[in-house]
């Protein structure tokens, strides 16, 4: 099984002379929520700079990425370039408010996973101009022609048909 792109050796990041550095990773992911998801084709983009810290190391960088998303409204998928600020420390207590440090190596997936699925929106519209769903009472899913006054406007037009034809 090949290596976590996210897994770096940050061994050079303890002690006195310890010196920040940047880490960029490329890597596909399959990350999302229900109706927002990372394009899995794109890679996600991570730069980051490491910054030794007492007691261990602090995370800032920015990670960039496609999101594909399905509007609430239309129920239209569109792909929208995104990018969110990073920011974490990692430490060897690995409570609560940190990501652990294992051995010499800190695995940066779940903060980045945590920031980019928090970043994604909890209800996705296309725009201000979205048509909806419907547009009127009278109007079915988006499917029927403006302004059009036929039967197929109601879901009940078939049931309409099947008693006027037995009579």
């Amino acid at each position: 099984m090949a290596a976590s792109p996210f897994l770096i050796n940050v061994a050079d990041l303890v002690g006195r002379d310890a010196r920040s550095r940047n880490e960029t990773i490329d890597a596909t992911v399959d990350w999302g929520l229900e109706l927002v998801r990372i394009v899995e084709d794109e890679p996600i983009h991570v730069d980051v700079m490491l910054h030794p810290i007492s007691g261990g190391i602090a995370i800032t960088g920015h990670a960039e990425f496609v999101a594909q998303e399905t509007c609430q409204r239309c129920l239209k998928e569109s792909e929208r370039e995104r990018r969110i600020e990073l920011g974490a420390l990692f430490d060897r207590t690995g409570d609560d408010e940190t990501y652990p440090i294992e051995g010499h190596e800190i695995n940066l997936e779940q903060m980045v996973r945590d920031e980019v699925l928090l970043s994604l929106p909890v209800v996705s519209i296309c725009g201000p101009d979205c048509p909806g769903v419907v547009d009127s009472a009278q109007t079915e899913l988006n499917t029927d022609i403006p302004d059009d006054e036929g039967d197929s406007r109601s879901p009940f037009a078939v049931l309409k048909d099947m008693f006027e034809s037995g009579d």
